[in-house]
């Protein structure tokens, strides 16, 4: 089976090539492989070879070896990479195991020979190399059928490859979700039993796994899976428990009626919908924005317009930043997502209310678009009021305020023809940053008094 030159990345055709001609078998390998049979296009061009690390290296100079658990080297054009790995063996290969045994791996970094790359890899749509100079492609698991038969299968005992590396449980759910492919019998079993081992994961891989998930341009289809399978209530509870999966347990707090969350509940589904719209537009959202999207649909703002067929607040007072931080604080929290993102989610969700019709007098909306969060909040109102399904022609009045605020002078805050902002309030803000420099500056004296000017130990470059 042949795949058109032309569809190849042209830098990862040298590369190949160059492999060739220095002695190393190389090809095309991975999910490139899998897209281009299925007449998608690929995101990435990946690269297996018989060349180690610090071979491929040596045979290129825009070339970085990254990974301690999994070593590999990244070829670099401009901003694209080209991830070049070498041939692999399961290093439990041949490894009798008994009941109970702990077979997590945790380094995989033993070499091996092509057949032994594609038997340790995940799943056998992902297993198939090409060659690209007998153009033909070389399938040792059982890939091509698969394909055929738009299965995920994971190669070898499925109970054994989730328990090697969880994180496949939620690799094997992106597949299916993106590619509209069904579990195969085996496989969906051993899923549902080792769900709960992804705890012993680490963390940052997990949380990329699940924006991955969200930013795939399946994120509703993906949601649904999670649901179905259960492994959402292993990740984050309570944000299944939000999302209709009766078996978790209901976030903290007075909880709305049930008219009032099976219409936030619809709306969260639809979010999720303007997501995918977003990332086939090309408009990926951020990690904040994603895990403000997550909640937002059922955090009721006082006077919002978009509250859903006037449902009301899930408890008395109606305290909008208790009740979004209620509800993003365990999510954060048990997906362990970064201080930076979670903050940053923190001020869209609390900004969103400010956004509603009728509030801008109160609340100073100059001062509101020019907070560094703002592009990012107008994009969650927008996908709140499509979602819902009401006029977006207020994102046009928050738009023209945006505009007005940057570019024409003579507004409170906006900048003058020098570039500097007009006003009383613009003076006031220059004499703040002159005594804080001064400040500053004294207390820079004072350290480097103390310490002596001495220069940086050389692990406090960064470097």
């Amino acid at each position: 089976m042949q795949i058109a030159r032309e569809l190849i990345d042209a830098d990862a055709d040298k590369i190949l090539r160059r492999l060739r001609r220095n002695g190393y078998e190389a090809y095309l390998v991975g999910g490139c492989v899998r897209d281009l049979l299925l007449g998608r296009t690929p995101k990435d061009f990946d690269i297996a070879t018989s060349a180690t690390p610090q071979e491929i290296k040596d045979l290129f100079r825009n070339c970085r070896i990254i990974g301690r658990r999994f070593r590999l080297a990244h070829i670099f054009f401009g901003q694209k990479i080209i991830e070049t790995s070498t041939f692999r063996t399961n290093p439990r290969e041949g490894v009798d195991l008994e009941a109970g045994d702990e077979i997590l791996i945790r380094r995989d970094n033993v070499f091996g020979t092509a057949e032994e790359d594609a038997r340790r890899r995940d799943f056998t749509i992902n297993g198939l190399f090409y060659d690209i100079e007998a153009g033909e492609v070389k399938d040792y698991v059982g890939g091509l059928a698969d394909l055929e038969a738009r299965l995920v299968r994971t190669i070898g005992d499925p109970d054994i490859r989730f328990r090697e590396d969880p994180v496949r449980i939620l690799r094997a759910i992106k597949f299916a979700a993106r590619l509209g492919f069904a579990f195969e019998p085996e496989t969906y079993r051993a899923l549902l039993a080792h769900r709960a081992e992804i705890s012993k994961c680490a963390a940052p891989r997990v949380l990329e796994e699940v924006y991955r998930l969200l930013r795939g341009g399946a994120a509703r289809r993906s949601m649904e899976l999670l649901i179905e399978t259960g492994v959402l209530a292993v990740l984050a509870p309570e944000l299944a428990w939000l999302f209709g999966y009766a078996e978790a347990a209901p976030p903290s707090g007075p909880l709305p009626d049930d008219a009032a969350l099976a219409a936030r509940r619809k709306a969260a589904w639809a979010i999720l919908a303007e997501i995918d719209d977003k990332v086939r537009a090309q408009k990926p959202p951020t990690n904040a924005l994603l895990l403000g999207a997550l909640v937002a649909p059922f955090v009721p703002a006082d006077g919002e317009a978009v509250e859903p067929d006037g449902a009301p607040g899930p408890g008395p007072g109606n305290d909008h930043a208790a009740q979004a931080e209620g509800l993003l604080g365990p999510v954060v929290l048990r997906l362990r997502a970064s201080r930076r993102d979670a903050e940053r989610a923190r001020q869209i969700l609390l900004a969103l209310r400010r956004l509603a019709p009728g509030r801008r007098r109160r609340l100073r909306p100059m001062a509101l678009v020019k907070r560094d969060y703002f592009a990012e909040t107008l994009e969650l109102y927008e996908l709140l009021l499509r979602a819902r399904g009401h006029s977006i022609d207020e994102l046009d009045r928050w738009r023209t305020l945006a505009q007005r605020s940057h570019a024409l002078p003579g507004l409170p805050g906006a900048p003058g023809p020098d570039g500097e902002e007009s006003g009383e309030r613009a003076r006031r803000r220059r004499r703040r940053r002159r005594g804080g420099r001064r400040r500053r500056g004294a207390s820079a004296a004072v350290v480097g008094a103390l310490a002596g000017a001495a220069d940086p130990p050389p692990d406090a470059t960064g470097e």
